[in-house]
């Protein structure tokens, strides 16, 4: 019975938990919070709910760069090289960002 929904990136964990879960799943929910990936993972996302037939809305959260920076937004700079001990990959966190 399709009772559950799935928040899909487009990335691959959750387009394998997708196809894993596929017959539990009434609806694909995808967010669209200014990733440097989303203009890949979001048509992925709805491709991958269509090939499924599982109904996919992207609800857009274009306010995130007014209040978070971060190199992995589209607002951010350049994602930095280096461990990720070192003080400058602090710009790669987008706060609760898989809350």
């Amino acid at each position: 019975m399709k009772d559950s929904v799935i928040v899909v990136s487009g990335g691959m964990d959750s387009i394998t938990l997708l196809y894993e879960k596929k017959d539990e799943i009434a609806l694909g929910i995808s967010f669209d919070y200014g990733s440097n990936h989303n203009h890949n993972e979001l048509p992925l996302a709805a491709l991958h709910c269509q090939r499924l037939g599982i109904a996919h809305v992207v609800i857009p959260l274009g306010f995130m760069h007014q209040y978070f920076k971060s190199s992995l937004l589209e607002s951010g700079a350049n994602i930095p090289d280096g461990s990720y001990d070192e003080d400058n990959m602090k710009s790669t966190v987008v706060p609760f960002r898989n809350g």
